[in-house]
Formats: C-alpha cells, sequence, structure tokens
C-alpha cells in the first residue's frame, strides 16, 4: 500500500506533470504555427520622417451666423490662410472640438490656393467650439 509521503508515488506525479506539461506546450507551439499569414519575415515596424508641405504655419478663422432656431450663434465654414503653395493639391481637413476634445464636427476641402473655406454641415454651436486641428495631407 502506498501512502501520500511515497517516493514513488511523488516521482510518478512529477513524470506525470512534466509530460503534461510537455504536451500543452507542444499543442500551444503547434497551434501558433499552424495561424497562417504571420511569419518573421512579415512582422516589423519602422519610422520614416514626414517633410511637412508647409514649414511655417498657417492660419485659422471661422464664419459665424445666428441660428434663430436654436438661438445662438453656429460655426457655418473656417478658413485657412497662409497656406504655401507645396499644398496645393492636397486634402486639407479641419475638426473643431470642446474643452473634452470632443469633435463637434469636422469638413475637408482640397487645397486650391494660399487659402481655402471649409463649410461645416451641419454648422457647430460656436460657444462649445474651444479647440481646433487642422490638417493637411497628400
Amino acid at each position: 500500500m502506498t501512502t501520500v509521503n511515497d517516493p514513488g508515488r511523488r516521482r510518478r506525479r512529477a513524470r506525470f506533470l512534466a509530460v503534461l506539461a510537455a504536451i500543452i506546450v507542444g499543442v500551444s507551439v503547434a497551434s501558433a504555427a499552424s495561424l497562417g499569414g504571420l511569419s518573421a519575415q512579415q512582422l516589423g515596424a519602422n519610422t520614416a520622417v514626414v517633410a511637412a508641405c508647409d514649414g511655417d504655419g498657417v492660419t485659422l478663422t471661422y464664419t459665424t451666423a445666428y441660428n434663430g432656431a436654436a438661438g445662438r450663434y453656429d460655426v457655418t465654414s473656417a478658413t485657412v490662410s497662409g497656406i504655401a503653395a507645396a499644398c496645393v493639391g492636397q486634402q486639407l481637413s479641419i475638426t473643431l472640438a470642446d474643452s473634452t476634445f470632443a469633435a463637434l464636427g469636422s469638413g475637408s476641402a482640397t487645397v486650391s490656393g494660399a487659402s481655402q473655406t471649409v463649410t461645416f454641415t451641419p454648422s457647430i454651436d460656436a460657444e462649445a467650439v474651444t479647440r481646433a486641428a487642422v490638417v493637411i495631407t497628400g
């Protein structure tokens, strides 16, 4: 009769646990190898310097109109000026946000000159606007 403290039983249990662990690791590795589509040649990261088309900044102004139905002034459009000629043909996006950085509205247009206007539809409550993001991509 074997007891709980029997050295033979502890060795058999240790061997069983070692074999079980090897099986689990083997199955895990085999499962990961069979995922397909992932290999060392396809994984990686890189960084690149992206040159800006306008290096000296731009100016943003708003056009507002009274919204009688809401009893407030709304931002109906924004004009970005001081855009460098190198940006012509690129996409201009403007997002207006509130003090919590929540987007209130956005609009975009293709840059056609040194000044570009973007219209917001629907218009945006002017009092809520505290931040603006202007992005030129292309």
